[in-house]
């Protein structure tokens, strides 16, 4: 794990970032843009209601997770009484984060970047991304798409679902969906996790951005997928003034996220009212925003318009329900775990299935846009 104390005074990259885009940097699997005809909830067929224990079982309803051998407890879905008639895709007065509006932009830089001159370009797009979780209820969360430039070349794009519960002005996330863009121009999965697919302990959970009202000691579940992405954040100390090259802020707070899956891998990201996210230790610092008046916005998108070939993303025809009848037709038992991949020559669901006829784990790799098995392996 980093040294508290370097992170404390100065930025520093690391493999693993808690933020959307770099979670899926340590592998190159696959996702997709998702529409109507893409990732779906199986029904009422993975939970039981919001308050019955059969709901908290399949949450992971428990006191705490294992972190490097010692228990941490920290708050999940079943501390925060999530109702669909609260969840909001725009609007909402989160005092922390950016306004979830369509339209809103900022920019992060990162000169010193091992990779090069890192640009995030952020904005809310106009649209919004349905759900159906059994306990909650159905609701619509925001899209919010982050571009990630090199030295001027882009190289990775997600599309996050956020919500905000206008009952106390938290802010959540229920997925996204990653993919990079390879060296010599082409659109590799990268990685994809929603609320209610199986993460072969249960299933995803959402994730807490920014509580309503900040704690400092305060822990809770940022990312809700053991297999994708898992983690939790802790409220670490507020009152900080913060100069940045978009400007000085005052109040701030900061935060520190923890990977549960590779806990030497930790972010600390600074937050300041009004304005939202000001410095991340993988990201780098704000450079502009929509919030802040006079600010050179204008910029965004740049690298767009220079005469750059800008390849598009495979777009799944085939929804993870039916991915997952074909795969159990395949191999009848019990699915652990669905992903999107690259397989060979083909962008598939990877179906992880225990088979019921020998209880050997077995992948079943169908194709996104044919919906046909391509391929198995034990």
């Amino acid at each position: 794990m980093l040294d508290k104390q370097t992170l404390d005074k100065q930025m520093k990259p690391t493999s693993w970032r808690s933020g959307p885009l770099a979670r899926w940097r340590a592998v190159l699997t696959t996702a997709t843009v998702l529409t109507a005809a893409g990732l779906v909830l199986a029904g009422g067929t993975w939970l039981g209601p919001h308050s019955d224990s059969a709901m908290a079982r399949e949450f992971k309803d428990q006191p705490g997770r294992t972190q490097s051998g010692a228990r941490v407890d920290f708050s999940s879905l079943k501390d925060w009484n999530l109702k669909a008639e609260n969840m909001v895709p725009s609007g909402g007065n989160n005092p922390l984060y950016f306004p979830l509006k369509p339209g809103f932009r900022y920019i992060m830089e990162h000169p010193n970047h091992p990779h090069g001159l890192l640009r995030i370009e952020v904005q809310v797009l106009d649209k919004t991304e349905p759900f159906d979780v059994p306990g909650i209820g159905k609701f619509e969360c925001g899209v919010v798409q982050e571009e990630e430039f090199y030295d001027g070349v882009l190289d990775q794009r997600a599309e996050n679902w956020f919500c905000m519960d206008k009952a106390t002005n938290a802010l959540y996330t229920f997925g996204e969906v990653s993919w990079e863009i390879d060296q010599v121009g082409r659109k590799v999965f990268a990685g994809t996790w929603r609320v209610g697919d199986p993460d072969g302990n249960g299933i995803a959970e959402p994730g807490l951005l920014m509580p309503g009202t900040f704690t400092v000691g305060d822990k809770y579940i940022f990312d809700g997928h053991e297999a994708e992405a898992y983690g939790y954040t802790e409220n670490m100390e507020s009152g900080i003034t913060m100069t940045v090259p978009a400007g000085t802020f005052k109040d701030c707070v900061r935060t520190r996220e923890y990977s549960l899956t590779n806990p030497s891998d930790i972010t600390d990201k600074w937050w300041c009212p009004g304005v939202g996210l000001v410095k991340d230790t993988s990201d780098g610092e704000l450079v502009a925003s929509d919030a802040l008046p006079g600010t050179d916005i204008a910029s965004f998108g740049k690298h767009h318009r220079e005469p750059r070939k800008q390849t598009v993303p495979p777009v799944a025809k085939v929804s993870s329900l039916a991915a997952k009848e074909t795969a159990l037709k395949e191999v009848p038992g019990k699915v652990t775990s669905m992903k999107i991949e690259r397989y060979g020559k083909h962008n598939v669901y990877a179906v992880e299935i225990i088979a019921t006829k020998d209880g050997v784990e077995t992948d079943v790799f169908v194709d996104i846009e044919s919906g046909k098995v391509v391929g198995t392996d034990k």
